[in-house]
């Protein structure tokens, strides 16, 4: 069984640290014993733990860091081939700039509207999206909350499914399980055929962080009749490394009642049709 983690980030091993202490600290996370480090180091050791082939490191930044951010996050996984490349990008990137990054490595494209402060629909980013709908370029949205602090509007479901109904060859990651509501997930899921959910920290097999997300991910039976429900060809799984462990995440997947071919979908091979 294939296993990719769609869902992580990594930091230099310098500044690690104080990344994710600010980000838990601003948060207010209560970051638990199994938050990861952060490094590249670290991944690897869980993604040997866990026999995890590939992991997406979906990195985001705000303007004034973003530039930095992507080359060092195309960099790193150039040394490290069984990392794959998101970049990040904002409402006043030119195209010839997003275009370069794909030519040079990058698999797709990572929002964090709520972090980075813009709208989905933001005027500036049409031309993006016109080129990844012709092109079929995936783009992960950061959706919802992972903590008690509301930053914004922007990652609102209500500000980002507009954007994925009008550009139906784009397929959207929607992490967090699209802010964990079912009935939400259900309806998103029957207008959206283009939208893939990942599961980062909404369904875990380990708070590392403090935990808000919808009871029903708490209980295998009924997280994974609602997987078969809606289809499991439409979740993915994704850890949000170093917030979430995917070793234990990992490890909970392949507990669930659900048959072999459900899990491998889930595991990886929703992911691998989105970057291979």
């Amino acid at each position: 069984m294939r296993i990719i983690d769609g869902h992580a980030h990594l930091y230099p091993d310098e500044s690690a640290q104080k990344v994710i202490d600010r980000f838990t600290d601003y948060h207010r996370m209560e970051p638990l014993s199994g938050l990861g480090k952060g490094t590249v180091s670290d991944l690897q050791e869980k993604m040997s733990q866990s026999e995890t082939e590939y992991t997406v490191v979906a990195n985001f930044a705000p303007i004034k860091s973003l530039l930095k951010t992507n080359e060092w996050t195309l960099t790193t996984c150039y040394e490290h081939r069984n990392l794959i490349p998101l970049i990040s990008v904002h409402p006043e990137m030119p195209l010839e700039d997003v275009i370069s990054y794909l030519k040079r490595g990058a698999k797709g494209i990572k929002m964090h509207n709520g972090i980075q402060e813009f709208d989905p629909s933001s005027e500036g980013l049409k031309k993006i999206y016109q080129y990844c709908n012709e092109n079929r370029i995936p783009i992960t949205y950061h959706c919802g909350e992972t903590s008690r602090v509301h930053m914004n509007e922007y990652t609102d479901m209500s500000h980002i499914i507009p954007v994925v109904k009008a550009y139906p060859h784009i397929p959207f990651v929607l992490t967090h399980l699209a802010a964990s509501d079912p009935t939400l997930i259900e309806k998103t899921a029957e207008s959206c055929p283009n939208a893939l959910f990942d599961t980062s920290i909404a369904f875990s097999g380990e708070h590392c962080i403090h935990r808000i997300h919808h009871e029903l991910w708490e209980d295998d039976e009924k997280a994974s009749a609602f997987f078969r429900k809606i289809g499991c060809d439409r979740f993915a799984f994704g850890s949000d490394y170093p917030f979430g462990n995917p070793v234990s995440d990992i490890r909970r997947i392949r507990q669930l009642p659900l048959n072999e071919d459900e899990k491998a979908m889930i595991l990886g091979e929703n992911t691998a049709k989105l970057y291979f």
